[in-house]
C-alpha cells in the first residue's frame, strides 16, 4: 500500500528530525557515566569506612572477628574498584581487559542505581546518564571482538517502531509486515533478509526477556530507548549487546524511528566477528 500525500510530508519532516535528534545525542559521551560510577564508588568507600568506625568499638576485643570484617571490607572494596578500573580502561582505550570473562558483574549493578541518584542531585538528565552507558556498553561489546562468536545474532526491535494505524500484528512474528514504507520496520525486515537475522519486535522487558532466553544469541543488535536498554543490558550480561538509542520526534513510545545506518553497521560488526572467528 503506497504512502498517502499527507504520510509523504511526515516522513521528510521525521528524517529531519532524526538527524537533529542522532546529532544532539552523539556529543554526549562515555565520561559522564564513567565520571558518575567513580563517584558512586568512593562514596561507597567512604560509607563502608563510617560503618566499620561505629562497628570498630564492638569487634576490637575479638581479634578474629576483627580481622575478619576487616578482610571482607578490604576485598570487597578492591574487587568493586578493579571491576570499574577495568571498565573504564576497556571503554576509553577499545583493549579488551574485562575479567573474568563471561561473569555476571557486580560493579555495575551495584554503583548504576548510586550514579542515577547522583546525577539527579547534579541536575543531570537521566536519560543522558542512561545514553552514556549505553555508549559505555557498546565500546565494551566492540573490545570484546576476538571472543564473540557472532554466529546466532539476535535483533530486539521495539513495538513503538510500528505506525500506530496499522493493523498488522508483528509481535508474533515480523514478516506480517507489508514493507508499506510508512514505518522503518519494513526496512528492518529487509535488513534482516539481507544478512539472515533472526528479528524479534517486543513490547516490554518481559518478553524482550523471553525471546532471548529462547533464542539463546551470542550477540545482540537492541533498538531501544534509554531506559529500556540500560535495563535490557543489565539483565541479558555477560551476552554481548550493541544498543542503538531510537529517535523519538513525536514522544516516547509512539511512532519511533531509528537510524538504519547504525543498525546495520551494528550487524556487519557481528557478521564480521564470525567470519574472523571462524576462519581462526
Amino acid at each position: 500500500m503506497p504512502p498517502t500525500q499527507a504520510q509523504q510530508t511526515v516522513l521528510p519532516i521525521r528524517s529531519v528530525l532524526n538527524m537533529k535528534e542522532s546529532l544532539w545525542r552523539t556529543a554526549w559521551t562515555k565520561a559522564i557515566f564513567l565520571s558518575f560510577c567513580w563517584a558512586s564508588y568512593f562514596i561507597s568507600v567512604l560509607i563502608g569506612a563510617l560503618i566499620y568506625y561505629l562497628i570498630l568499638p564492638r569487634i576490637t576485643y575479638i581479634e578474629w572477628i576483627h580481622y575478619t570484617i576487616l578482610a571482607l571490607f578490604l576485598s570487597f572494596y578492591f574487587v568493586l574498584g578493579a571491576g570499574l578500573f577495568l571498565i573504564s580502561l576497556t571503554a576509553i582505550t577499545g583493549i579488551d581487559l574485562l575479567y573474568p570473562h563471561n561473569k555476571k558483574s557486580i560493579t555495575v549493578k551495584l554503583l548504576f542505581p548510586i550514579a542515577v541518584t547522583l546525577s539527579q542531585l547534579f541536575g543531570v538528565n537521566r536519560d543522558k546518564l542512561r545514553a552514556s552507558f549505553v555508549k559505555v556498553n557498546n565500546a565494551m561489546t566492540l573490545a570484546q571482538r576476538k571472543r564473540i562468536r557472532g554466529d546466532r545474532i539476535l535483533i530486539l526491535l521495539p513495538h513503538c517502531l510500528q505506525i500506530d494505524v496499522c493493523n498488522r500484528k508483528i509481535t508474533n512474528d515480523i514478516q506480517n509486515c507489508q514493507k508499506c514504507g510508512n514505518c522503518p520496520v519494513g526496512q528492518l525486515v529487509e535488513l534482516g533478509e539481507k544478512y539472515g537475522l533472526n528479528l524479534q519486535v517486543v513490547n516490554g522487558g518481559t518478553l524482550a526477556r523471553r525471546r532471548v532466553a529462547s533464542f539463546n544469541p551470542s550477540g545482540i543488535v537492541a533498538v531501544a530507548c534509554e531506559r529500556d536498554l540500560t535495563l535490557g543490558i543489565q539483565d541479558v550480561f555477560p551476552i554481548p549487546v550493541y544498543g542503538v538509542i531510537n529517535d523519538r520526534p513525536n514522544g516516547p513510545c509512539f511512532n519511533t524511528c531509528v537510524d538504519m545506518s547504525i543498525v546495520e553497521d551494528a550487524i556487519k560488526f557481528f557478521k564480521e566477528n564470525r567470519e574472523t572467528n571462524v576462519a581462526a
